[in-house]
């Protein structure tokens, strides 16, 4: 399988992918490399390295922090009318 096959897949099935090299005895590295992957590929695929194994982040997307226009009673002051300023009882 290409590196661009590899990079088409769902990031969960990536995950699979490098898994299975890992259970072989190959460490994060050498699963990579056996697949003809780099940091920045798992990366852009959401593929992280955590606690000895791969794992696809649950879902893509919603990463900004800009405001989408979805904040309904928003204000520049807090959320939902709270003020940040009172900490726990500004909500």
């Amino acid at each position: 399988m290409t590196r661009d096959e590899i990079m088409d897949m769902e990031a969960k099935d990536i995950a699979a992918l490098l898994n299975e090299k890992v259970a072989e005895g190959a460490d994060k590295a050498g699963a990579l490399e056996a697949l003809g992957l780099t940091q920045a590929d798992i990366m852009k695929a959401q593929v992280f390295w955590v606690k000895g194994e791969f794992k696809a982040r649950a879902w893509a997307g919603y990463t900004s922090t800009k405001r989408s226009g979805n904040e309904l009673g928003d204000s520049a002051q807090g959320v939902g009318g709270s003020d940040p300023s009172k900490g726990y009882a500004g909500v």
